[in-house]
């Protein structure tokens, strides 16, 4: 069975701040929300979680093979890139100058139409993947992103706020798989909430 932990671990977040964790543990089927105020470290703990932070001391032991994180910073950049595609001579040979489909997008990665439509229609956004990217909303552009990373089949997914700006109610699938209540985890300042 995958699992993910933390023991003991201090990351580097800069030099002069770092993330200390004393014990975490996550394991395969599970599903967890972190919650705090801005500021309270829950983006650092997404970047430690992935594997994006340099571990000072302590041990991160992951048995996840494919893990994607997926935050708002990742979205920012989507959308500078796709505008900057029609800003200079980036294009590729055929390529309009009006930016790439919402569902090019989704399926950057892994070219799948059949599964790009069953993950479009679970977020709402069906209507939406003829549509250039670069002119969705914010909520859209999210949704977008999801559908993206749930095309490489993550074993572990992390979200760090991916569901800010987002309108329209999203299905119970897309909060909690397989209808499971998220653990609860306590650190001070940050806690933990079922997704539901």
């Amino acid at each position: 069975m995958s699992s993910l932990q933390i023991s003991q671990g201090t990351f580097r977040l800069s030099d002069t701040k770092t993330l200390k964790i004393d014990h975490l543990s996550v394991a395969a089927g599970e599903s967890w929300a972190f919650v705090g105020s801005n500021g309270s470290g829950k983006s650092a703990l997404a970047r430690a979680l992935a594997g994006d932070l340099t571990l000072l001391s302590g041990q991160r032991e992951s048995h996840f093979s494919r893990v994607t994180r997926l935050s708002f910073e990742q979205l920012q950049k989507l959308v500078s890139d796709e505008w900057q595609r029609n800003n200079t001579d980036l294009l590729s040979p055929g390529e309009e100058d009006t930016g790439r489909t919402t569902a090019e997008i989704i399926q950057d990665e892994v070219k799948d139409p059949a599964r790009c439509a069953r993950l479009a229609e679970q977020f709402g956004i069906s209507a939406l993947l003829d549509r250039r990217f670069k002119y969705l909303s914010t909520g859209e552009t999210r949704k977008t992103l999801l559908c993206q990373a749930l095309m490489t089949d993550p074993q572990l997914l992390i979200l760090d706020e991916p569901f800010d700006g987002s309108r329209r109610q999203l299905p119970p699938a897309a909060g909690c798989p397989a209808g499971r209540p998220a653990q609860r985890w306590h650190h001070p300042g940050a806690g933990a909430q079922p997704l539901r």
